[in-house]
């Protein structure tokens, strides 16, 4: 007859036998993203009395990636609750549960709490940080004004983009030049409705006024989350002019789609389409219509260090084939941008273009360098310092040239 002291070592030992069985069945069905067989075997590993924040947390993980926001938030609460020192960890992942249930406000108010649970985490605290940058755009009350300033000046050593060595003695293809541009956006509805926005771009170049331009666009936008995407679809008009003449008139429409890979990367998807018409008869050919296509990946490192990476695809269709290549691009830059002392910013990028309807059709590929140091000088100013480098070949030798541009300036988000 088995006494009761026999009983309870077995019951013991079959129950500690249990928790490591399901424990490790569990971690294996993870490692393999099987999350609803992990889900099974870590709620089995707790069931059979498996203490520690351990098994809680896998728990909440399991529930997350099984898309079980409002389970994975209680179970975070819990860690938060219990286990003080994994309270910064499970604070910013019941953020990102908010985040997906629909609530930014309680998600920003985690990502806070994260952020100042961990003074010896620098990991977790660049993951809250960052979060929260994503997520001010959706809180901002419906009345703010939103957008940026910067202002530029500086040398350009070919403003014409043509072999200096042959254009007319008459044409300056060097000069000082100035720029300014500002956006502002404002939402109507919150952070999933309308917003209507506005950009402005103006260049002066001191020595070659012909080539002076203007800028200004409008546009209305609708936008909504869905699950790990942002999407946004609008449309557009804006006006332009060149040498003091209005040159263009454009309307068109957008499409914007932005996924959220994971807490430190994404994709963003973007379409414009523009119906271009002249806005005097001297410019008639440049009117038909103008496709973007762009595919951008991004991803923070840290530390206010991130990576950006761009594809992008124009289709020009317009009567005069001079103005309507269609062009394929790829640049990727690399950007540190401390809240305090110097920063700096690098990248390249590669451009064929192809004038396949000309009556000799030409093609020319362009390859550009560039740097630049930034640093925060007072307030939301940040300074700026760039120098870029631009090299072009062409079938057509007229078009081969060589560029340097360095600026000035400084810019401001607001």
């Amino acid at each position: 007859m088995i006494t009761r002291k026999i009983f309870i070592l077995f019951v013991l030992l079959f129950s500690t036998f249990v928790q490591a069985a399901s424990w490790n069945d569990g971690a294996a069905a993870f490692q393999r993203g099987n999350y609803a067989t992990a889900l099974f075997h870590f709620e089995s590993a707790r069931d059979a009395g498996t203490t520690g924040p351990a098994v809680h947390y896998n728990i909440g993980v399991c529930q997350y990636r099984l898309k079980r926001y409002s389970d994975a938030a209680s179970t975070f609460r819990l860690v938060a609750g219990q286990f003080p020192k994994m309270r910064g960890l499970a604070e910013y992942n019941l953020g990102l549960a908010e985040q997906r249930l629909g609530n930014p406000e309680a998600a920003i108010a985690h990502f806070v709490a994260a952020y100042r649970a961990s003074p010896n985490d620098r990991e977790i605290r660049v993951l809250a940080s960052r979060q929260l940058r994503e997520l001010e755009p959706e809180i901002r009350a419906a009345s703010e004004w939103t957008g940026a300033l910067g202002l530029r000046a500086g040398y350009d050593d070919n403003i014409t983009l043509r072999d200096t060595d042959v254009i007319p003695a008459s044409i300056t293809a060097e000069t000082p030049i100035a720029e300014l541009f500002a956006t502002v956006n404002r939402p109507i509805g919150g952070a999933s409705g309308f917003s209507v926005e506005g950009n402005i771009y103006a260049v002066r170049n001191f020595d070659a006024s012909e080539f002076n331009q203007n800028e200004i666009s409008v546009g209305v936008m609708y936008g909504w989350r869905s699950g790990d995407w942002r999407l946004q679809v609008g449309a557009q008009y804006g006006a332009g002019s060149l040498g003091g003449e209005s040159f263009d008139r454009k309307g068109g429409a957008i499409f914007q789609a932005i996924r959220y890979l994971n807490e430190m990367s994404s994709l963003t998807f973007n379409y414009d389409y523009d119906n271009v018409k002249d806005a005097d008869s001297r410019f008639a050919g440049i009117d038909g219509s103008r496709q973007k296509f762009q595919v951008l990946y991004r991803r923070y490192l840290g530390d206010s260090r991130q990576i950006v990476v761009r594809i992008r695809q124009d289709l020009n269709d317009r009567i005069d084939p001079n103005v309507s290549p269609d062009r394929s691009g790829l640049s990727a830059d690399y950007r540190y941008h401390p809240d305090v002392g110097w920063g700096f910013e690098f990248g390249a990028s590669y451009r064929t273009s192809d004038f396949g309807d000309m009556t000799v059709s030409r093609t020319e590929n362009l390859l550009t360098a560039s740097a630049g140091l930034t640093r925060k000088i007072f307030g939301d100013w940040r300074f700026l310092f760039e120098y870029e480098s631009s090299n072009n070949n062409s079938t057509d030798a007229t078009f081969d040239y060589r560029r340097n541009v360095f600026t000035l300036g400084a810019v401001r988000v607001f």
